[in-house]
Formats: C-alpha cells, structure tokens, sequence
C-alpha cells in the first residue's frame, strides 16, 4: 500500500475530513441508541436534558459542540465532551484509510473497518452488548469488499466461517465443561465481521491478540489475578486487536517470522 501524498490536493482530504466527521457523528447515534434498541433512523437528535430536537444548525460535526461551549442551546444542560470525541474519532479513521491506501476501495474498505470497530469496542465498553445491526452490516461490507477491493472474496468466506466457528466452538466446550456460555453471541458475530476483513489468518491473529490484550486487562484489574468468572468486555480487546492487526499485521508478522 502506498500512503497519500498532499500531492492530491487539500481538496480531496477536506472532503474525506469532512466525511469522516459526518460518519462520526451518525456513530453517536450508533452508539446512544443501538444499546438502548432505538430506532437510529428517526427521531432526529434530541437534547437529554430538555428533550427539544436539535436544529440543523446545532448539529454540524465538530462545529456546533465548539460554538455552544458543550451546551444546549436552550437549557444549558452540558453535552457530554464524548460526542465531539467520537466525531474526531471518525474523521481519524477516514484519514487513516486514505494515508495507509490512497483514495483508494482498499483506503474506504480499512476506514470503514475501522470506524466499525470504534463503534463496537465503545458500545462493548459502556454496555457488555454487541449489536448485532453493526456486525451483520460488517460483515456484508468485509465480504463486499474482500470481492472488489482485495479480489479475494474466498479469503474473506473462509476468514468469515473460521472467524466465528472458532469463537462458537470455544463458547460451547466452556459451557459443557463450566455450565455457562463463555462467550456471548455478539463476539461469534464480530469475529466473523473481522474474520470478513482480514481474511483467515487476520482472524487467527486478532484471537490470539484479544485474547492476550483481555488477560492482561484482567490481571491489571484481579491485581494479579485471574478470576474464571468475572465478566469482561471481551469485544473491545477484539476489536483494538483488529485494528492493530489490520494497520501493522503485515509488520508484526514480518517481525514475527524474522525469530525464527
């Protein structure tokens, strides 16, 4: 992949700045109201506080929450720093894509990823769920653009069906063997999404690294400890292990094979 030069112009990046801030901002609505089973077709936004419906003019990324100080403009109640987070939050993933790949189908394919990852790890983060409206859509667009923008709709099957087998496999063997499900059916949807991106052996390397990222997470919290049935977000380390995976896999690979 060859990364974006400012060669193409300060017109094409503001537009794809400009894009990824709109995404992030649908991404709030994602995030508010999926955990909460809204529509996020309709109502249009809404204040928390008085519950009036925001003005077009109040709701432009980025710039309404700066020119309203994080206030609603009729109550005053504050709107949480969040919302202006996760808009930046979209419009990094875009530039992200275009600099790894250019204007590219392979540069939108990894800021779309991307951004459904943010989306996910947040909403597992905040919630214990995994919607299923994002996995589902993920991983139509992983096989859709496993076809036309890696050329290699098998890879993104096979990453598909490997992806979630393996997590649905284990989930069944914790639950003969403790009684309980190990793991939800959201995280068997998400690595099939991811599965749908990185292909078979992204799949493998994401279980493996979330796999490691949540230990390490449960030793920080356990102080040292390990407790079998203490519930984590086990989502979100996927998904920060997919997006390290999908941005450095190639090197950390590289880097990988080089020790032996």
């Amino acid at each position: 992949m060859i990364p974006i030069s400012l060669q193409e112009g300060w017109f094409p990046v503001s537009l794809v700045l400009w894009l990824g801030l709109c995404f992030g901002s649908f991404s709030n609505v994602l995030i508010y109201r999926l955990p909460r089973n809204l529509s996020v077709v309709g109502p249009r936004s809404f204040c928390p506080g008085c519950r009036r419906t925001v003005a077009w003019y109040d709701n432009i990324p980025l710039l309404s929450w700066l020119l309203l100080r994080g206030k609603c403009r009729h109550c005053g109640i504050r709107i949480s720093p969040q919302y202006l987070l996760v808009e930046l939050a979209g419009a990094a993933c875009a530039l992200i894509g275009i600099w790894s790949a250019g204007f590219t189908l392979v540069g939108l394919s990894i800021g779309v990823f991307l951004l459904l990852l943010f989306n996910v790890a947040v909403i597992d983060w905040g919630h214990m769920i995994i919607p299923h409206t994002l996995t589902v859509a993920g991983m139509i667009l992983g096989l859709v653009f496993g076809h036309f923008a890696l050329g290699d709709l098998g890879d993104s099957i096979i990453g598909l069906l490997v992806g979630g087998g393996i997590i649905l496999v284990v989930s069944h063997g914790y639950q003969l063997i403790r009684g309980v499900p190990g793991m939800g059916g959201g995280d068997v949807m998400l690595m099939g999404m991811i599965g749908a991106f990185l292909g078979v052996w992204g799949a493998l390397g994401v279980l493996f690294g979330g796999a490691l990222l949540g230990s390490l997470f449960a030793l920080t919290v356990g102080r040292g400890r390990l407790n079998g049935t203490a519930k984590l977000p086990f989502g979100t380390f996927l998904a920060l292990a997919a997006g390290v995976a999908q941005l450095f896999g190639e090197g950390l690979f590289s880097w990988y094979m080089s020790k032996f």
